[in-house]
């Protein structure tokens, strides 16, 4: 995926930064590009013009400034000219993109906050899942942070990829066909990413680039699925959200990092029957697009070797109770990952 995306910010690079003679070129260059999207929903390009022009020229001059706008905007533009339009697969793409390039881009945040946030220019996806728990549903022995304190690692996961027609996650990427929730379509495949550690951590408000509450998750992943670091199709991505208690047994995670903002998560956890196993159903959503899933955590445990069969048994039938399947949720071994 990456070369197929580096090749692509190539050719557009060269369209837009080698021939255009003025701003009007680099600008004209990159509305091509905009109308050339096609599969899923599309962007208003008259909207961009008329309120984000500022914006969307300074993305295009930003690679001699080398600010990663460019690269974030070509990246999510190939997402969604890979997209059928039928499937929702850009979303999650974009998503990856968002957070490789663009999360770094001072350019590209000031890009989306006007296209998507202030002018509402940017489309509105189709729901990537469905919410499969409500805050009635969560355990009420957890209630402070302090019993979460620590490493975790997402080792089984419901937002697998799947498709309720059966369509393939990530065509041609040979993942096993699983699909914990038959007649439901997940295609972000978000809970499969490898490498996903998840850090609950005290703060003091200043420790991390963005202003803080007093509990952090900081977490860590990648793109790609079906493992551990070695089955990464980007590099390590780290992000903090801000965490607090909002009900028993509800986590709820504020991004502070996202460029596309709010971008909030309710983690609802399901079963804990073990300290150091959590199974979880979460939703979530930014201004563009709702989408849902579900984690099982594991305490200092990279996968489910060890987990006492109890436990598995008990989260099986946690996870049916809400239509998934526990032995076509996806898992993760997490091998090497930091």
């Amino acid at each position: 995926m990456r070369v197929l995306l580096a090749s692509f910010a190539v050719t557009v690079t060269q369209d837009l930064f080698l021939a255009p003679t003025s701003d009007e070129d680099t600008l004209a260059g990159i509305v091509r590009e905009l109308e050339r999207v096609q599969g899923g929903p599309q962007p208003k390009i008259g909207c961009m013009v008329t309120h984000c022009a500022k914006e969307v020229l300074e993305c295009g001059l930003a690679p001699k400034s080398k600010d990663t706008c460019m690269g974030a905007l070509t990246c999510s533009l190939n997402c969604s000219k890979q997209d059928d339009g039928v499937h929702n697969q850009a979303p999650g793409c974009a998503y990856l993109c968002e957070m490789m390039y663009g999360k770094t881009s001072p350019v590209y945040t000031k890009l989306i906050e006007c296209a998507g946030e202030t002018n509402k220019c940017l489309p509105i996806y189709p729901d990537d899942g469905e919410c499969l728990a409500t805050d009635a549903d969560a355990v009420q022995n957890l209630t402070s942070l302090d019993q979460l304190e620590g490493d975790w690692w997402v080792v089984k996961g419901v937002n697998c990829g799947q498709q309720k027609d059966g369509y393939p996650f990530r065509p041609g990427a040979g993942y096993p066909p699983l699909n914990p929730t038959k007649g439901k379509s997940f295609p972000g495949g978000y809970d499969w990413y490898p490498c996903q550690h998840e850090r609950f951590v005290r703060s003091n408000g200043h420790d991390f680039p963005n202003p803080t509450s007093p509990w952090v998750n900081n977490i860590t992943y990648c793109g790609g699925a079906n493992g551990g670091l070695a089955d990464c199709n980007t590099t390590i991505i780290d992000t903090v959200a801000n965490v607090t208690m909002c009900a028993p047994g509800v986590v709820c995670h504020n991004y502070t990092d996202a460029p596309l903002k709010p971008q909030f998560e309710h983690w609802r956890v399901i079963s804990w029957p073990h300290p150091d196993y959590v199974a979880s159903i979460w939703c979530g959503g930014t201004p563009l697009v709702t989408y849902n899933g579900g984690i099982t955590l594991a305490r200092n445990k990279r996968s489910l070797d060890g987990m006492p069969a109890w436990v598995e048994e008990n989260f099986r039938a946690a996870y049916a109770k809400f239509g998934v399947e526990w032995e076509q949720m996806c898992p993760s071994n997490n091998e090497d990952c930091p």
